[in-house]
């Protein structure tokens, strides 16, 4: 293992959520500003967000959100591994950007020296092609049961003499001793590696900050490099799931929030509290997205929320006051489409969604895992569901939607490409092990299937025959199946819902034109690049720029 060229500065934190993505992200977006060329780096990821590079390698979405900030485009080296949690103590492993296999915890563990190598070598190419590689930690390297295991913080950064930033969330409360106690409880040898601490997202004056911040320097004779504020307006796409329960994101343009963290569990949080409930215009398109126990891919809504004609909400129960408004229904992609499957029937929300269809309310979109709901039967031979529970036998009934069947493949579909999509292209990606082929008892009638088009031509990838269905539109135009993630992302799909939906709404009020909402609305991208800039400002602005630069060794 050799270090190349490159400098390296870690991002660790006194805990998950402590700041520890978006900081980094503002390092790299700093740094990439001032003409370095940087690079992110995160040896292990847990999340159920991921993102296909253009090589069709899985690798976390955080990573792939840094990369944008140090403005290149993400490759598989920068996330050599990535847990994707499939149930309490299992999960579903991808190596260098490929599925790795199934195993628990335990199995993984004990697995540490093959799984570091792979973390080295994608970190000493990353040395070699960058000048600075700014790596990020994960939940604290405080976490003495797991010392052994580590990989990640502390186990990694050692190997490369890794300076090391400990970032603490002072919303959480502690915020002193949550430093001194991450600190102590470190070996002596790995202490020595601590370079400096930031305190993250305070609120108020300072210079109340000041005498703990002297005491902790004192004690721990590590000097506060910075005290990063509460910035409101900052959106970047999720790395796992927030708590979505019954919980509207439907703020303007103007309104945004720290979105960026990181969780163990897949539940997450609400940092920064809750958001406010803004009213929107009768006409405003209304959306509920189930929130799914094994949600993934969520960011994928995100371009939702910054248009003015759309109105959002998570939901996981059948409540009148929330569901009776529903314009439209996503049954969203998830790691463990049996579970959740199973879990919806149990409360009612397969009900509702099957009498909102039959009652001809609006539409319904399934995404990967809810298309696959959306078929006849799920069919999964090599018992890859591990988490739908022990009365799980390998076959499980859909809604019934369309005349379709899903059969779960041990080889998963990762896909980064364009799609032809009436007369124009669009962007998208695939993630599934799935594929989903007409039943025996369907004989046409009008289903538009394929409504999507590998741009490339029908021989690749998904689009071949045997591979199955890559999406439908029913003859109705109310319902609408696709393996394809990130459409949202594209105008012309948004225009299309928009287009169905005013044909599918009675009601003449409801109805809006697609120039509606037009200065109320933003590219994504341009949203994201915001939020980087705006991040880049207020490092330069209270961090100690000349400390942090001789931390890094630039």
């Amino acid at each position: 293992m050799t270090n190349g060229k490159t400098k390296c500065v870690m991002i660790q934190g006194t805990s998950s959520s402590a700041g520890k993505s978006i900081l980094t992200a503002g390092f790299l977006r700093y740094f990439a500003n001032k003409g370095v060329n940087c690079s992110p780096f995160k040896s292990q990821n847990m999340s159920l967000n991921s993102f296909i590079t253009e090589d069709g390698s899985e690798i976390a979405v955080s990573q792939a959100v840094q990369s944008e900030a140090a403005f290149k485009k993400p490759i598989r080296q920068i996330n050599p591994i990535l847990i994707k949690p499939s149930s309490d103590t299992g999960m579903h492993l991808i190596i260098e950007g490929r599925h790795f296999g199934n195993m628990n915890f335990t199995e993984y563990n004990r697995k540490k020296d093959f799984f570091l190598k792979k973390a080295a070598d994608s970190f000493d190419f990353l040395s070699k092609r960058n000048e600075l590689t700014v790596v990020e930690g994960a939940g604290s390297p405080a976490e003495i049961n797991l010392y052994k295991y580590d990989i990640v913080n502390m186990g990694f950064a050692e190997i490369y003499n890794i300076p090391v930033i400990l970032t603490a969330d002072i919303e959480r409360g502690g915020v002193f001793a949550s430093l001194y106690g991450t600190v102590k409880l470190l070996k002596p040898k790995w202490r020595k590696l601590v370079k400096g601490f930031i305190i993250n997202k305070f609120r108020g004056d300072v210079s109340v900050l000041e005498p703990g911040i002297r005491e902790i320097e004192q004690r721990l004779k590590i000097p506060c490099i910075g005290v990063m504020p509460y910035i409101k307006n900052i959106h970047i796409e999720a790395e796992d799931s927030l708590n979505l329960k019954n919980y509207r994101r439907n703020y303007p343009p103007s309104y945004s929030t720290n979105c960026l963290r990181e969780t163990k569990t897949g539940r997450g949080c609400n940092a920064h509290g809750g958001r406010r409930r803004i009213e929107r215009d009768s006409a405003v398109i209304k959306i509920g997205i189930v929130r799914l126990e094994h949600i993934s891919n969520f960011n994928e809504f995100d371009p939702l929320f910054f248009d003015g004609r759309f109105d959002i909400v998570f939901f996981d129960e059948v409540q009148a006051s929330v569901t009776e408004e529903f314009d439209m229904i996503i049954i969203p992609g998830t790691k463990s489409t049996a579970s959740d499957l199973n879990a919806i029937k149990k409360s009612g929300v397969f009900d509702y969604i099957k009498r909102f269809e039959r009652l001809k309310k609006g539409i319904i979109m399934g995404i990967c895992g809810g298309f696959q709901m959306m078929g006849e039967i799920i069919k999964d031979p090599y018992m890859l569901e591990t988490a739908a529970g022990p009365e799980y036998s390998g076959c499980i009934t859909g809604f019934g939607f369309f005349n379709a069947e899903t059969i779960l493949f041990k080889k998963k579909v990762t896909v980064s490409r364009k799609y032809g999509f009436n007369g124009d292209f669009l962007d998208g990606y695939e993630i599934h092990n799935g594929r989903t082929f007409f039943s025996k008892n369907y004989y046409g009638g009008g289903i538009a299937a394929d409504i999507f088009e590998p741009a490339e031509g029908k021989g690749v990838g998904g689009f071949l025959p045997e591979a199955g269905i890559l999406s439908i539109l029913s003859e109705d135009k109310r319902k609408i199946g696709t393996y394809v993630h990130g459409l949202f992302g594209n105008e012309i799909f948004k225009d299309f819902i928009i287009g169905l939906l005013n044909e599918s709404v009675k009601n003449e009020k409801k109805k809006i034109s697609f120039g509606d909402g037009e200065a109320g609305r933003r590219s994504y991208e341009a949203v994201k690049n915001d939020s980087f800039n705006l991040l880049s400002e207020n490092i330069e602005k209270h961090i100690n720029i000349e400390l942090l630069e001789s931390i890094a060794g630039i």
